[in-house]
């Protein structure tokens, strides 16, 4: 690692940077924000179709998800998939699937200038998945099928932080954000019960606003966890890089 980095290698900079300062934090952002699937009162859950994954939780027990630690760095991810139906003459069977996760990676990755600099890439995503069959029951019950539509939704965004010095020897955290625009698509199949399954079976512009806004979102996470992470480091960097000057000088 270039010696201007006041660390002695990337697990020291994730012990006492990274993990209190933006694992964790990010954490705590994620136990408050949560995105469940919401089901109307009325709906009849299948349990033996339904299932559910949470990262640090094993399965068959209840518990809220948490980061855990992988070769690369930590992740974070909560799956649900819902599978139920509605009573009445005309049935809908439904599929209701969301998986929401985070990864963050540390790593060595050449800057703009194609130098290796301590490197952070945080990648979140959220998919949203509704499936609608419909069926009508005559006074026989013979189920007559009214076809079905499905929508999907896929929010996402990146965020890379990088220890870059400049040209009198000040270490910054530079960041670059994407966040690409929501990827959905639609379909049917029979006489289903509308043209525009998408706006039928998604409120996109509420998940998408949700997604935006939320504690956990792209400009929280930017505007304060990133920002307190380069508060705190910042500083021991620009002094190191001050002595590590002034013994070049002297010697």
């Amino acid at each position: 690692m270039p010696n201007h980095i006041a660390f002695a290698d990337l697990e020291e900079f994730s012990r006492h940077y990274l993990k209190p300062l933006l694992i964790d934090a990010l954490q705590v952002r994620l136990d408050a924000w949560p995105v469940a699937l919401a089901l109307p009162p009325d709906a009849i859950v299948d349990r033996a179709g339904s299932a559910g994954q949470r990262s640090g939780v094993p399965d068959g027990t209840i518990g809220d998800p948490c980061f855990v630690r992988t070769a690369r760095g930590w992740t974070w991810r909560d799956h649900a998939l819902l599978q139920w139906r509605t009573g009445g003459t005309v049935a809908h069977r439904r599929i209701s699937e969301q998986e929401h996760r985070y990864d963050v990676f540390l790593s060595e990755q050449p800057d703009m200038a194609g130098v290796p600099r301590p490197t952070v890439d945080l990648h979140a995503v959220r998919t949203r998945y509704e499936r609608d069959a419909v069926i009508q029951l005559g006074a026989d019950n013979a189920a007559c099928d009214l076809g079905a539509g499905w929508a999907r939704l896929t929010l996402r965004w990146s965020l890379r932080l990088q220890l870059v010095a400049t040209a009198v020897g000040r270490v910054n955290v530079v960041t670059r954000a994407k966040r690409p625009a929501p990827h959905s698509d639609a379909g049917r199949t029979g006489p289903y019960v509308t043209a525009d399954p998408l706006a039928h079976l998604l409120n996109v512009r509420r998940l998408a606003r949700d997604w935006e806004r939320g504690g956990a979102s792209l400009g929280a996470v930017q505007d304060q966890l990133v920002s307190r992470l380069a508060a705190a480091i910042e500083p021991p960097l620009a002094q190191h890089a001050a002595s590590h000057a002034a013994l070049r000088a002297w010697g």
